[in-house]
């Protein structure tokens, strides 16, 4: 379930790296766009495997091994390239869409916020404990500190976890608490409610950089 417009797949990365050992002669493809959908690295790895003797069928595509062959093979990876590339502009283009609308895009819901009909809401529970986290925060509390006192009041992520202090941490510098995302460029302000107001926003900002410092510091030591 990974994407074929790169290589970047463990198990396809090892099969080339196995292709060296002699140990089999074939690869069945179900069809070329299978295999990649990039036409310089499936190029790549094609001379890898020639060179390594084994042959790289395809049990959807009758592509012969003919000058013929080579002509097919090269429409079809151009063709599975645009597709790719159509796809992923179409993709991009709705998601632009979705932002303008004041949509909710899919994703991991971000505790303190639900979503109804494709409006994103504060929770008004959990919403009460986010504000809590950062009050306390901007007040002095450590992140390790608010996390003992959530877990030991039974307090949980809406998968059921705990609230942990490194997940704390990253909740105080996410701006959808004050009611911005950004996509690519360009800042949202229409989908996010705001739930932190920006007093408080600045205040825990300064802490926490101060901490990052610190944090960094520590480590080039």
């Amino acid at each position: 379930a990974m994407t074929g417009t790169n290589d970047l797949r463990p198990d396809f990365q090892r099969m080339n790296k196995d292709s060296s050992k002699h140990q089999w002669d074939m690869v069945l493809v179900y069809k070329l766009d299978r295999f990649s959908r990039d036409k310089y690295e499936s190029t790549i790895h094609k001379h890898t495997f020639k060179e390594n003797g084994v042959k790289l069928v395809f049990a959807m595509e009758n592509i012969p091994d003919s000058p013929e062959g080579i002509i097919l093979e090269s429409l079809l990876e151009g063709m599975n390239q645009y597709y790719s590339a159509e796809l992923s502009q179409k993709v991009l283009r709705g998601m632009r869409e979705s932002y303008l609308k004041g949509n909710y895009t899919g994703g991991i819901l971000l505790y303190g916020f639900d979503v109804i009909n494709k409006k994103v809401v504060i929770n008004e529970q959990e919403g009460a404990i986010v504000k809590e986290i950062f009050t306390k925060f901007a007040q002095g509390y450590t992140a390790v500190d608010i996390a003992a006192d959530l877990k030991a009041r039974g307090i949980r992520t809406k998968k059921g976890e705990y609230l942990i202090d490194k997940k704390i941490y990253r909740m105080l510098g996410n701006t959808k608490y004050i009611g911005k995302i950004k996509h690519g460029d360009t800042v949202y302000t229409n989908i996010y409610p705001k739930l932190i107001d920006d007093e408080t926003w600045q205040a825990v900002q300064k802490i926490r950089n101060i901490c990052l410092l610190y944090t960094s510091d520590a480590a080039d030591d």
